[in-house]
C-alpha cells in the first residue's frame, strides 16, 4: 500500500485529527465529504475499485481545526496481522499531535461474520483506549431508519448494540444522498450536526503511545501463545542460539570502510553515516530507491572483527570486494534471505546493483580478515546496498526478512516521534529486549513462514 504521507511531511502535523476507518466500500470518503462540505475526497464505487491512499482535508468544528483522515480499508477481512498493523502503523504516524475522533463506518445492513470481524480488528488493533474516542456511523440506510433513528437501532444485533454500548452509544447515520439528495436536506444536517458534535465533545485524544502499547502487547500475545503451543526440537534450538547470538556479539555487521550510496549521489563509507541519512536500499522502475537510516544497533570504532571478503565480477569486467560479518543476512537470487557464511564460491547467486536495477551474481571467491571498526546501520525499509550488494539490516538470528521487519515496527514508529541518537558498542536496548521474546523464532519455525522479502 501506497499512502500519500507520513509524519515527515504532513504539514498538519500540530493539528489534531479524525480519523475515518472501516473496510473498503462502506462510505467513508462519502462521509468526510458531507463533514467537510464539499466534495474533495476521491468516493469510489465499490469495494474492489477503493483508494488505496490516505486522504487528508482541513475541517474547522465548533471553532477548532483539524485533520480529516480518510483511510483505506485498514481493517479489510483477509489481511495478515503484518498488513493489518503496518497500515494502520502509517495512518497513526500522520497523527502525530493526537487523534480527537475515530470514526467507525459500517453499513447498515443484516449483521455480518465481516462486520463482527471488523469490529473486533479494530479493538484488537487499535486497543480498549480507541473506544473513549470511537464513533459508530452506519452508512446506506434506507430512508425511514434514517428519518428516525430509534429505528435503526431496534433493528440491531445484540452484539452491535453492545458494541454501541461500549462506545457509550455515541453512533449517527450518514445519510444515503440517492435518496435524500435535496440540497441542505435538514435530514442531511440534523446528522451530520449530531456527528459533529460527538466529535467536539471527546475531552482529550488518542495518542501514538497507546498504538504503540498495543503493538507490544500483540507481540506479547503471540509469544505467550507460542510458549504454550510449541513443541521444542532440534532446528528451534538452533534457531534460538542464534537469536541469542544478536544480543551477545558483535555478529552481524559491515567493516568500516564498507561503502554505501547517499540521497545525493555520494558515495560513503559506512563509518560516516548518521541518524537520519537516506541511503540507497534498492531499486524501483529503473531508479534508486532511499530508505532513512534510524539507528545503529551497535557499532565500534575501534573492535578488531573478523569479515568475510566475498570477491565477485561486475558487469564491466572489474572486481568488487564485499566485506560482511558471516552471520549477516544477504538476499539471494531464489527470493529468501540466508547467512553470508552459507554463500558458496561460483555457485550462491546474490543481487548486486547495475546502477539501474539489481541482477544476480555469483562470488568467485571468499576470504576471511580481521578488520578494525564495525557498523550496523538499521533503515526503515530493513534493507541497504552496501559495497554495491543488497544486504538485510539484520543478522544472527535465522534470516526471515518479514518477521523482523514486524517486530522492528514499534521502534520504527517510535523512532518517528522521538528522532534516536544512539551509537554505542553496546547492543541497543530495544534489541535486547527482544532477546525476551526470542520465542517468537519458535512461533516463525511452528507457522513454517517462507524465507521472503
Amino acid at each position: 500500500m501506497s499512502l500519500q504521507q507520513d509524519s515527515s511531511s504532513n504539514t498538519n502535523s500540530d493539528i489534531p485529527v479524525i480519523l475515518l476507518v472501516g473496510k473498503s466500500g462502506a462510505g467513508k470518503s462519502t462521509l468526510g465529504n458531507l463533514l467537510l462540505g464539499r466534495n474533495e475526497f476521491a468516493v469510489s464505487d465499490s469495494a474492489e475499485s477503493s483508494l488505496q491512499v490516505c486522504q487528508t482535508a482541513l475541517i474547522e468544528i465548533n471553532n477548532k481545526t483539524f485533520n480529516l483522515i480518510d483511510t483505506p480499508g485498514i481493517f479489510d477481512t483477509g489481511k495478515t496481522d503484518q498488513e493489518i498493523l503496518k497500515e494502520t502503523g502509517q495512518a497513526i504516524l500522520q497523527c502525530v499531535y493526537g487523534i480527537q475522533a475515530i470514526i467507525f463506518v459500517m453499513e447498515a445492513t443484516r449483521f455480518t461474520k465481516e462486520q463482527r470481524d471488523t469490529i473486533n480488528q479494530i479493538e484488537k488493533y487499535l486497543g480498549p483506549d480507541s473506544l473513549n474516542h470511537m464513533i459508530a456511523v452506519f452508512s446506506k440506510c434506507r430512508k425511514a431508519p434514517t428519518i428516525d433513528p430509534d429505528l435503526l437501532f431496534n433493528s440491531l444485533a445484540q452484539e452491535q448494540k453492545d458494541f454501541l454500548n461500549s462506545i457509550d452509544n455515541r453512533f449517527t447515520i450518514s445519510p444515503n444522498l440517492e435518496i435524500f439528495e435535496e440540497p441542505d436536506d435538514p435530514i442531511v444536517a440534523r446528522h451530520i450536526k449530531n456527528l459533529k458534535n460527538y466529535i467536539a465533545d471527546i475531552p482529550n485524544f488518542y495518542t501514538t503511545a497507546s498504538f504503540e502499547k498495543v503493538c507490544m502487547e500483540i507481540e506479547r500475545r503471540h509469544l505467550e501463545e507460542t510458549r504454550e503451543n510449541t513443541k521444542k526440537n532440534s532446528q528451534q534450538s538452533r534457531a534460538i542460539a542464534g537469536y541469542n547470538n544478536m544480543v551477545r556479539e558483535a555478529a552481524g555487521c559491515f567493516a568500516a570502510h564498507s561503502k554505501v550510496t547517499l540521497q545525493n549521489g555520494n558515495v560513503a563509507n559506512i563509518s560516516e553515516l548518521v541518524i537520519g541519512d537516506y541511503v540507497c536500499c534498492g531499486f524501483e522502475n529503473g531508479k534508486q530507491i532511499f530508505s532513512e537510516v534510524f539507528l545503529f544497533i551497535h557499532a565500534d570504532h575501534d573492535a578488531v572483527t573478523e569479515f568475510l571478503l566475498i570477491d565477485f565480477m561486475k558487469q564491466d569486467g572489474t572486481q568488487g570486494t564485499f566485506c560482511v560479518t558471516p552471520e549477516h543476512h544477504i538476499f539471494l537470487n531464489d527470493g529468501g534471505t540466508d547467512f553470508a557464511k552459507n554463500i558458496i564460491p561460483n555457485k550462491t547467486q546474490f543481487f548486486i546493483s547495475s546502477r539501474e536495477k539489481l541482477i544476480p551474481v555469483t562470488s568467485t571467491r571468499i576470504t576471511k580478515e580481521r578488520k578494525k571498526g564495525y557498523y550496523s546501520p538499521l533503515t526503515r525499509s530493513g534493507t541497504i546496498l552496501v559495497d554495491e550488494i543488497l544486504c538485510s539490516c539484520y543478522s544472527s538470528a535465522p534470516p526471515y526478512q518479514a518477521l523482523f521487519n514486524f517486530v522492528f515496527a514499534p521502534l520504527k514508529i517510535y523512532t518517528k516521534i522521538f528522532p534516536s541518537n544512539y551509537l554505542d558498542k553496546e547492543i541497543h536496548p530495544y534489541v535486547k529486549f527482544l532477546n525476551r521474546g526470542r520465542k517468537i523464532v519458535e512461533f516463525l519455525d511452528y507457522l513454517n513462514i517462507p524465507r521472503s522479502l
